[in-house]
Formats: structure tokens, sequence, C-alpha cells
């Protein structure tokens, strides 16, 4: 029963991430890290063939999560708390 209600709960969250990711704007640039963001990539058969539309998309969902700049802030303040001198 207990593994039932968490993966019930996990699939609710999970999705509602799903939909909140479509749901946003996806912004052009990042103040944070003074960079622009991947833009969606343009499918072909040649690129999903040789690789290159699935890196093109990962990147782009990586500067498109939701809660990224919330993310991005919480890792730079727990490698500052551990004392990691590149950030």
């Amino acid at each position: 029963m207990k593994n039932k209600i968490f993966f019930t709960i996990f699939m609710f969250v999970w999705i509602t991430l799903i939909v909140l990711n479509f749901a946003v704007k996806n912004e052009v640039f990042s103040e944070q890290e003074n960079r622009y963001l991947a833009k969606l990539p343009t499918f072909s058969i040649e690129e999903l063939l040789d690789g290159t539309y699935q890196e093109k998309m990962d990147t782009y969902i990586n500067d498109h999560f939701i809660f990224r700049n919330q993310w991005i802030k919480i890792k730079s303040e727990v490698e500052i708390l551990l004392r990691q001198t590149r950030n």
C-alpha cells in the first residue's frame, strides 16, 4: 500500500512538472549565466539518425526546465557552503 501511495504522489508531481514546463514561457537570455539559452531544435531525419537532434534537444531541455533559476541559485549556495572554489 505504501508503494502505491508513493508512486501516485511521484507520478502526480512528475506530470505536474511536465505540464508546467510546457505552460511557462521560455526565456531567450539567462542573466544569471550571462548567455543565450538554447532554442528549440528543428526536426530533421538526418539529425535524428546521426544523433545531433537528440543532443540539441537535451541542451534545450536543460536550458528550459521549470524553476531553473531557483535550482541554479540553490546549487551555487550549496557550492559556497561546501567551500568549492569553482562555481
